[in-house]
């Protein structure tokens, strides 16, 4: 909304109205003014990189789970051992989708950590991991036996301690960024074909 003040003076110069003003500037506006100008924003571009494939109910592994070890280790950062990696479904039950989770899990100074990505899946069930995808840590402390992630439907919704063990929230904390480096650091990546029963 434009406003306009009003003024007169001694010498007589003639007040201004604010229809007068708002008529002025819309006269000076181009005559197609019903359609905003859309701004064209970059996409963008998709860089998922095939992992794995859903078969049945099991995970065809398509770039070995070795080869991931190193870069969970890159991405943690902090001299996390990562000694564990595996894909993960998670379907509250039958009726909902499934979600798949790329998963790293390994010790830090005797606590364990986690950290897990959520895979793309296409239409023909192969999952793919994108540098947008989300990052997900548990931090554990020593007292901790091992600490993993809380899963609403087939979302995780935080971390806790496996049960039996201390209730201490501070003793499994969480920790989400967006985006993740996993596959961005020179990783080149074979592939061969390793099935796992679901």
């Amino acid at each position: 909304m434009i406003t306009a003040s009003s003024c007169t003076n001694s010498e007589g110069i003639p007040e201004e109205s604010d229809t007068d003003f708002v008529d002025n500037i819309e006269a000076m506006a181009p005559a197609d003014t019903t359609a905003e100008a859309e701004i064209a924003l970059p996409e963008k571009k998709y860089d998922g990189q095939l992992l794995a494939q859903v078969v049945f109910d099991s995970v065809d592994y398509i770039v070995p789970r070795e080869q991931l070890l190193q870069p969970f280790i890159l991405e943690f950062g902090d001299g996390t051992v990562v000694d564990k990696v595996m894909i993960r479904k998670v379907q509250e039950d039958k009726a909902s989708e499934p979600a798949y989770y790329v998963v790293g899990i390994g010790m830090l100074n005797g606590a364990f950590r986690s950290m897990a990505l959520q895979l793309d899946v296409a239409s023909d069930n192969s999952l793919y991991l994108s540098s947008q995808a989300t990052k997900f840590i548990c931090n554990g402390n020593a007292t901790c036996g091992f600490c993993y992630f809380n899963f609403k439907g087939n979302k995780i919704v935080g971390c806790s301690c496996e049960s039996g063990q201390s209730a201490d929230s501070s003793d499994c904390k969480q920790q989400v960024s967006e985006g993740n480096m996993l596959l961005k650091r020179g990783v080149k990546l074979r592939r061969y074909r390793e099935l796992e029963e679901g």
